[in-house]
């Protein structure tokens, strides 16, 4: 019985050192490496958009409060950017 643990146990570690091996080796390599950089950077540029989105939001709000103290009834026209 011992020595079916044991097998067992060898088994599942060859396993897991043969799994966790691919997954570094596909890190590591010329694509593997583009891949996560390219990911990466579609994750910047999707944080960037939704900090851009937040200012703008909170603009918005806080001139529509300023035009509502203000007594201004009409919106100003908007800027072209």
């Amino acid at each position: 019985m011992k020595q079916l643990f044991w097998i067992a146990v060898g088994v599942g570690l060859s396993v897991l050192v043969v799994v966790k091996g691919r997954e570094y080796l596909a890190k590591v390599t010329p694509k593997g490496f583009t891949d996560e950089v390219v990911a990466q950077g579609q994750g910047i540029v999707t944080r960037v958009r939704e900090f851009v989105a937040d200012i703008n939001s909170g603009m918005n709000e806080r001139e529509a409060e300023l035009r509502d103290a203000l007594g201004m009834d009409e919106p100003a026209p908007r800027r072209a950017r």
